[in-house]
């Protein structure tokens, strides 16, 4: 059994599904200075987060319970105690869960922690595993290769360091990450695949960028399937196949997730009415709104605005420094107690620093 965490699990539909922008990005409000962090989220219910990728790279520990998640067309099932790796041009999301209260510890950071002052190539090799993702990608790491749960470790000692704003915890921080890095090149060292396939997805998702710009600012007017079409210089047949295979989804289905998504963030941050929000986000009337709405949060918009508004337990920034309910620091027992059994894998920072002093 893993080690017990006694806190409040974040609900990451009412987290993520706000962040997500029109070109289903997710950004993560990281330091700007340092773009590191851990959360612990509860999965499951009837919300579902829209299709997105992100610029940073995501491992996932799953605690308790089984997802399935959507990767492109695919469908991969997760279990209790696995890794799923997760890396920068796959539009995805968890997409079903068994017991509707699955928790998981995730990691995000942004590749240009570790890019930052390479100039021998080594950074390329540790982010590897997140480049070489194709369609056969083995994402789930199981858990009998015991990797998962020492990945968790190290996932929880990056996370004692959090907000990082010493040079020593900021060392710390990036030798834990390091030597994540170096578990998952050495586990899939004998995957077959190419940089090929990376470059091919970014430059699909950079065909896609004026659709995604008109979106971002004309999402509240009229775009139909011709106009997504033309504005990529494509045919409506072609586009129609490449925006799936991009995005995992049809255009008009990702555009009523992205307009939902805005009336998510309106309902929650202003007190202006529903009739208007339906307006601003381009629905034709109130009626409709709060069907497509229903169909897609499985709530009226007046029970979401009662159950999210101020409970969105999101880190920000002010003045450059991270600012975080303290909460999320007393609900978690970061100690070496009996809560974390058995002796660490991973050994103290001085041996980590030594397990990786050749890449430092």
């Amino acid at each position: 059994m893993w080690p017990e965490i006694k806190r409040n699990w974040d609900d990451a539909y009412a987290v993520i599904n706000p962040q997500i922008t029109a070109d289903g990005n997710h950004q993560w409000p990281f330091d700007p200075s340092f773009p590191i962090d851990v959360r612990f989220f509860r999965f499951g219910g009837r919300n579902r987060i829209r299709m997105n990728r992100h610029d940073y790279a995501e491992l996932l520990f799953l605690y308790s319970g089984e997802l399935t998640w959507q990767i492109q067309e695919r469908q991969i099932k997760q279990k209790e105690g696995e890794l799923i790796v997760i890396g920068s041009t796959l539009y995805h999301r968890p997409w079903g869960s068994q017991t509707g209260r699955e928790n998981a510890v995730v990691l995000y950071f942004l590749p240009e922690l570790i890019q930052h002052g390479d100039v021998t190539g080594e950074a390329a090799e540790y982010l590897m595993p997140f480049h070489i993702q194709d369609a056969t990608f083995p994402h789930v790491i199981p858990a009998r290769t015991r990797l998962p749960s020492e990945i968790l470790n190290l996932m929880k000692r990056i996370y004692a360091e959090l907000p990082a704003f010493t040079n020593h915890s900021r060392l710390s921080v990036k030798t834990y990450l390091k030597m994540i890095l170096i578990s998952l090149v050495n586990y899939y060292s004998n995957y077959q695949s190419t940089q090929q396939v990376f470059a091919r997805r970014q430059m699909w998702i950079q065909r896609l960028q004026p659709l995604f710009q008109l979106l971002e600012t004309h999402f509240h007017e009229s775009i139909s399937i011709q106009d997504a079409a033309d504005t990529v210089g494509m045919s409506s047949s072609h586009f129609r196949r490449l925006f799936k295979q991009v995005t995992g989804q049809p255009f008009t289905a990702y555009l009523n997730h992205f307009r939902i998504a805005k009336a998510q963030q309106l309902l929650t941050s202003t007190d202006k009415s529903i009739l208007d929000i339906s307006q601003e986000t381009g629905f034709c009337d109130q009626s409709y709104f709060g069907l497509v709405f229903r169909q897609l949060v499985h709530m009226t918009p007046l029970q979401y605005r009662k159950t999210f508004r101020g409970s969105v337990n999101v880190p920000f920034y002010q003045n450059g420094q991270q600012q975080r309910p303290p909460i999320a620091r007393r609900s978690v027992d970061l100690t070496r107690s009996a809560r974390w059994p058995g002796k660490h894998p991973t050994g103290s920072l001085k041996e980590g620093l030594s397990a990786v002093s050749g890449f430092l």
